[in-house]
């Protein structure tokens, strides 16, 4: 019979084990300051090994939870699937899924969340668990309708209905900001309506955003988007033929409809009655440029489910970052600013200036421009001052600069503590502001080094694929600052604030050197709804809900600065204090 091997004392076994352990120990001990320090580059190595995978079990307890309206919402959309698919599951396994994934990558899906979460001095805002249920029942939606009609343009070309499925083409135009205000305004009215959003080629947004729906595309092509042009009704014959529908039935037999101008939905499109005639359209075109996804909220049959969905106002942050993830020829850029020029910053600073009146008002108002952003900087606390150097500098011998005595070290020098400073602008003025500052005065008030950059200066705006792709790049740098200055009324800056879930400083260009309200926090975090009209008449709705912005408590003026463009309102929170996420 074979010897048992003698068993050790279990204090020598004990001993072995730990020696055994001691390398993995002595790595980990090791590891813990890099990852500290480069949580970025940590994530980026590691992330794609996360896996984010939701059941059915998992949406069903969310959906249990889930606000009465919300309910009575997913219930609608999987309504609307199951007509789509004739009562039938369409599959689309977990293999489907990887397959899909291969031909339509998007790292940013799972790279852009945790650069939001590691902000220094910024909690990001919390996930939305409804809004994220919702969203993948419309992917189911969107996924069969595509499915089941094939070929768009024979579809439409038939006048085919068989399906059920209704869709709707965000047609959009203008500069980056203002595609991605109103697409995702569109989109946010197709699920609460449960149609197909189509967008089409022209417009670059598929090309420079993902895929947003597994399974299915909202790519449209230029032959099926000049088939509808040429044979959809036009916005007032729409709306004229709802006058003359005198029994107000909603049952207008329109297959094709644009149904906007070319800002956005006209007040008409917010009373109920005419959305009860959109419902028998089967292809709506909603042309625009603005964000009016606030405004969905005037709407009495879209505000419960609104209200279950985004208790806490903050629609346009949760609608982008599900929507509008950009596309990896987009993210390798940006992964590569933030690498080259922002990582390891102790503090980002994000700064957009709009001059809406080109190099004539940039010639005209930049020395102003300049010094009223400095100013804000500094009062604020957001950058370092600057050392007097002299006594005829400004500030010398202020009880603020006492540490000014204090040298640089070596030690400053070796391990830099660095507020990093990015730039938006057609124009450069500021950069060179900025950088003759600090450059000049070598030593700040708070011994923090100040780097400022600045990725483009094209001086005109431009239009393309390129010229978009290269705005997404910084719009998305920008968004991934602890502090953000913008110029009021741009969308450019609007759709930073909204993605990074930031309560901007607005830089007031337009009032005169001396005049109040030149710096002001923004209210909320959800940016200005531009163009917005406080009141409006809804003819066919029953009396009371008429001039129903007069009694509407959701939009609310901007900050009291006009640049000369007109007002417009802001989503503003019952406590605006509890949409400040700064630590």
């Amino acid at each position: 019979m074979a010897k048992s091997p003698k068993k050790g004392k279990p204090g020598t076994r004990r001993r072995i084990a730990i020696c055994k352990l001691l390398p993995f120990l002595c790595l980990a001990l090791f590891l813990i300051p890099f990852v500290k320090h480069n949580s970025r580059t940590f994530n980026r190595l590691f992330k794609s090994r996360i896996v984010v995978s939701y059941s059915e079990q998992d949406d069903e307890a969310i959906l249990r939870h889930a606000a009465p309206a919300v309910q009575k919402l997913v219930e609608a959309i999987r309504q609307a699937t199951s007509r789509a698919s004739d009562g039938e599951q369409i599959e689309f396994s977990e293999d489907d899924r990887k397959e899909w994934e291969a031909r339509h990558p998007c790292r940013s899906r799972l790279e852009l969340a945790p650069l939001y979460a590691a902000r220094k001095h910024l909690k990001d805002v919390p996930a939305n668990k409804q809004w994220l249920l919702v969203f993948r029942e419309y992917e189911k939606l969107h996924r069969a309708c595509s499915r089941r009609v094939g070929d768009l343009l024979n579809y439409f070309e038939s006048h085919n209905t068989s399906i059920g499925c209704k869709f709707v083409i965000a047609e959009t135009h203008f500069g980056l900001g203002n595609k991605l205000y109103h697409v995702s305004s569109v989109f946010m009215f197709a699920v609460l309506r449960q149609r197909v959003i189509l967008v089409p080629e022209s417009t670059s947004i598929p090309s420079v955003v993902c895929e947003p729906f597994a399974g299915s595309s909202w790519r449209m092509n230029d032959e099926l988007h000049e088939a509808v042009k040429r044979k959809r009704k036009l916005s007032k014959e729409f709306y004229a033929a709802v006058d003359r529908d005198l029994d107000h039935r909603g049952t207008l037999d329109v297959y094709a409809s644009a149904i906007t101008d070319e800002w956005g939905p006209e007040m008409r499109f917010f009373c109920n009655s005419e959305q009860r005639f959109l419902t028998h359209v089967t292809w709506l075109t909603m042309d625009g440029c603005l964000l009016f996804l606030p405004k969905l909220w005037a709407i009495d049959m879209f505000r419960p489910a609104l209200e279950g969905l985004f208790p806490d106002r903050i629609a346009a942050t949760y609608v982008l970052r599900s929507l509008m993830l950009p596309a990896d020829h987009v993210w390798e850029r940006i992964l590569h600013v933030n690498e080259l020029y922002l990582a390891n910053a102790e503090k980002q600073v994000g700064i957009q200036v709009r001059y809406f009146g080109g190099d004539k008002e940039f010639e005209e108002k930049n020395d102003l421009v300049n010094d009223r952003i400095t100013r804000c900087l500094w009062e604020n606390d957001i950058l370092p001052e600057v050392c007097p150097a002299t006594p005829d500098d400004p500030g010398w011998g202020e009880a603020k600069f006492a540490g000014c005595a204090e040298k640089l070290t070596a030690e400053h020098h070796a391990k830099p503590r660095m507020v990093k400073v990015l730039i938006a602008s057609l124009f450069q003025g500021l950069q060179d502001f900025l950088n003759n500052i600090y450059l000049r005065h070598e030593v700040t008030a708070t011994k923090d080094a100040v780097g400022v950059y600045q990725l483009t200066h094209e001086l005109i705006q431009g239009t393309g694929v390129e010229v978009d792709s290269q705005a997404l790049v910084e719009v998305i740098s920008l968004s991934l600052s602890d502090v953000l200055l913008v110029s009021p009324m741009s969308t450019f800056g609007g759709v930073a604030q909204a993605y990074g879930g930031l309560m901007p400083w607005f830089i007031d260009i337009g009032r005169p050197k001396g005049e109040p309200d030149q710096c002001q926090r923004a209210m909320g975090i959800d940016p200005c709804h531009l163009g917005a009209r406080e009141n409006y008449e809804c003819r066919y709705d029953p009396p009371g809900s008429q001039n129903i912005y007069d009694m509407f408590t959701y939009l609310k003026h901007c900050l009291p600065i006009d640049v000369g463009y007109g007002w417009g309102m802001e989503l503003i929170p019952d406590n605006p204090s509890d949409h400040d996420f700064s630590s």
